[in-house]
């Protein structure tokens, strides 16, 4: 393929999924002060199949402009251009960097279950506390997410290297879009006028939405990636992945063949 025909290419598919991170930012749950939207699971698929660039650019462009269609302000759409180009450049190009090396999985995902475990634990000791905006409702998000975390790292053995790679992948991408989200929300607010108290107490407010949306991207993008990516293999130009693809994730589920029986053919033999 030429590069004009490649770059052509890519332009049509930053803009396919463009179009769905946008659409899919639409569909959203309200949480408090902020929402549960399906513009992550896209920006992350983007990266997924068609590498991190794509990735990156579509989620900035489709989540981005979503914010300024809906009127946001500058603050808020430019935290994220900057995060979720980081979501799908970051889970694109890691993905693609461990299959490509052949990294054992197991080890990456019980290190990142930790991590997020010490995470979970500071927010319980902070609602025990009654730190301010430590919620119930942030309380039962998280704990929801670590529970999932918690059944990768234990049921791991139960997937292939493959998705193990692919939850890693995922679950860096998400984390540091929430952990942006949270610091560069108090940097915002602090420079529209809120005092560090009330910019912090804002941040732990939204972080529910935050958490619920990752959860519904890893619950979702999970179980449905191997039949996304049979799909769409033979039309993806930008498919570099098929030669690491175990043989089964590329053809569907057929029941077995059922031999047929030969007639067996009798002779009588004269004596």
């Amino acid at each position: 393929m030429s590069k004009s025909r490649k770059a052509l290419m890519k332009l049509i598919y930053i803009a396919l999924f463009t179009a769905l991170c946008f659409v899919g930012t639409m569909i959203f749950i309200p949480i408090g002060t902020s929402k549960m939207h399906l513009g992550n699971l896209f920006c992350i698929l983007a990266g997924l199949l068609c590498g991190g660039w794509v990735g990156g650019i579509a989620g900035a462009l489709g989540m981005g402009l979503n914010d300024i269609v809906f009127g946001y302000p500058y603050t808020v759409y430019v935290r994220t251009f900057i995060l979720k180009f980081l979501m799908g450049f970051i889970s694109g190009t890691l993905f693609r960097a461990l299959i490509k090396h052949h990294v054992k999985g197991n080890l990456l995902l019980y290190i990142t279950s930790s991590l997020l475990s010490a995470l979970y634990i500071y927010i319980v000791v902070c609602y025990c506390n009654a730190v301010k905006g430590f919620t119930l409702t942030l309380l039962i998000v998280s704990s929801i997410l670590e529970g999932l975390l918690l059944f990768l790292s234990v049921f791991s053995f139960k997937l292939d290297n493959i998705l193990k790679c692919l939850s890693f992948s995922m679950l860096v991408s998400l984390s540091v879009n929430v952990i942006g989200e949270f610091y560069l929300r108090i940097l915002f607010n602090t420079i529209l006028g809120m005092t560090y108290e009330e910019a912090k107490l804002t941040s732990v407010a939204a972080l529910p939405g935050s958490f619920f949306t990752s959860l519904i991207t890893i619950v979702i993008l999970l179980p449905t990636f191997y039949p996304i990516y049979r799909a769409t293999r033979k039309i993806n130009v930008f498919n570099d992945l098929e030669e690491y693809m175990p043989q089964r994730s590329l053809e569907r589920s057929k029941p077995e063949d059922t031999k047929k029986k030969e007639p067996i053919h009798t002779s009588l033999k004269n004596e």
